[in-house]
């Protein structure tokens, strides 16, 4: 088995370069593994003339250790990025990043003991943008990152397009996008065995509607997700989606950010050969308090929600078990974040965090010293659906205590083109989980550099 498969949800979560701009999808210290943001503004008057090629390497060297009690894994990762950006026009670039991943093992066991190291050299990123000269209408075209609201329905690399019109009090944005044509092995939108042997083959196509007002954002979404995967008539796994939401974001009172995001799945999905009729939920929300004094502390609260279903115990396949025509379990294609350890997937789950970070040398005279933060958070996991399971089958027990989660951070970035970051994760299961069942831990180190 590859190592690649094994452990590319770590990798999707938790892998970049050095960005720390964040979004809602990600927790605040997780890295955020879309580098193109950076590459949005473009000055008036900037061409291939007078700019040229530009190009850099980023490189991001770093070590994970994970172990449970049927797995013992310890592994380093070298994420190298070479990438070139050049201006087409006026108002208009072209961006393009090759990545190149190696993998290797430090030590193995138990049901990880044959895994091997990998490499992985992909195509990340190759799009154009262009905008008007006030940034009023925008369209990109290429492989890049496409997100919707917090970014949980969907959040992640395709080929396609996209195009917004952007107002004082409103935007609207339409995009389209194909998985198909990347790479398999750093696909990760298949919930298959034919998904992981092919590479998914999905096109999502949505729009979002977003409103301004005092410091608010307002906002609908829609997104429709078509599954073109080859089918085995013997076992059919075709999963077809389709999401619709609404969102808050903003700030309020001076020193409280929130966000708060509802979304209703609907659409098609099978159990064995019968078709199955999707009617699902989620809800992902959040509240972060700023307060003024020194060490810049910050209190974070996070709820968040994804239904299940009896007859569901597995979110990361298509498949329901059972003969239910109806499917109430919550799949989605983008990202969400709440622990190191348990890495959940937010279907059959509630999922309640609180957690501080703080600044410790916020005051000094040194300026990278004033850069390194500090953070811990408490999670508390219980089910929706107390007869199924959760993630990949796990808490399988008839009740509802999942379990506990405490994770903590260091981040420094202690020059503009190098920064360090920690992060330590537990999770402690619940009365869901079989009594004689441990602790699972995971603890990541690395460092980002740029050239």
């Amino acid at each position: 088995m590859k190592i690649f498969k094994i452990i590319l949800p770590v990798l999707i979560a938790l892998l970049s370069v050095n960005l720390y701009a964040q979004t809602h999808t990600y927790d605040s210290f997780f890295y955020s593994p879309k580098a193109d943001e950076d590459f949005k503004v473009v000055d008036k008057g900037d061409s291939f003339a007078n700019k040229g090629i530009q190009y850099g390497l980023d490189l991001n060297p770093l070590m994970i250790y994970q172990e449970a009690d049927d797995y013992r894994l310890f592994t380093y990762l070298v994420n190298a990025r070479i990438w070139a950006k050049t201006y087409l026009w006026s108002d208009s670039f072209l961006y393009v990043r090759v990545k190149d991943s190696y993998l290797g093992v430090i030590s193995a066991a138990d049901s990880y003991s044959s895994v091997e190291s990998d490499n992985l050299v992909d195509l990340d990123l190759a799009y154009i943008d262009t905008r008007s000269s006030a940034g009023a209408v925008t369209f990109a075209m290429g492989r890049k990152y496409y997100s919707m609201g917090t970014g949980l329905v969907l959040d992640g690399r395709g080929d396609g397009a996209e195009f917004s019109a952007n107002g004082a009090l409103y935007s609207f944005r339409l995009l389209g996008m194909y998985t198909g044509l990347l790479l398999k092995d750093n696909n990760p939108y298949g919930f298959s065995d034919r998904d992981t042997a092919d590479g998914a083959k999905r096109v999502f196509a949505g729009g979002t509607a977003s409103f301004y007002y005092l410091n608010q954002e307002f906002y609908l979404l829609g997104l429709a997700e078509v599954d073109l995967s080859d089918q085995d008539q013997t076992q059919k796994t075709e999963y077809n989606a389709q999401y619709y939401g609404a969102g808050a974001a903003g700030v309020f009172m001076e020193n409280f950010s929130y966000y708060a995001e509802f979304i209703y799945q609907t659409g098609s999905g099978y159990a064995g050969n019968e078709k199955t009729d999707i009617s699902a939920f989620a809800v992902n929300s959040g509240l972060d308090w700023f307060i003024p004094v020194a060490l810049n502390p910050v209190v974070m609260l996070q709820y968040a929600f994804g239904s299940g279903d009896e007859n569901r115990s597995n979110y990361t396949t298509s498949n329901m078990q059972g003969t239910d025509t109806e499917d109430s379990g919550f799949i989605y294609f983008g990202t969400f974040n709440a622990g190191y350890a348990l890495k959940p997937r937010l279907g059959n789950m509630h999922v309640i965090s609180a957690g501080a970070s703080c600044a410790p040398f916020a005051d000094s005279s040194s300026a990278r010293l004033k850069r390194m933060s500090l953070m811990a958070k408490y999670t508390y996991y219980m089910k929706d659906v107390t007869s199924a399971g959760v993630n990949e089958g796990d808490g399988g027990l008839d009740k509802a205590f999942l379990g506990q989660g405490l994770d903590a951070s260091l981040r420094w970035e202690i020059y503009y083109d190098l920064s360090f970051y920690v992060n330590y994760g537990v999770f402690f299961p619940g009365s869901a989980y079989d009594s004689g069942t441990g602790e699972t831990q995971f603890a990541m180190a690395g460092v980002n550099l740029s050239f």
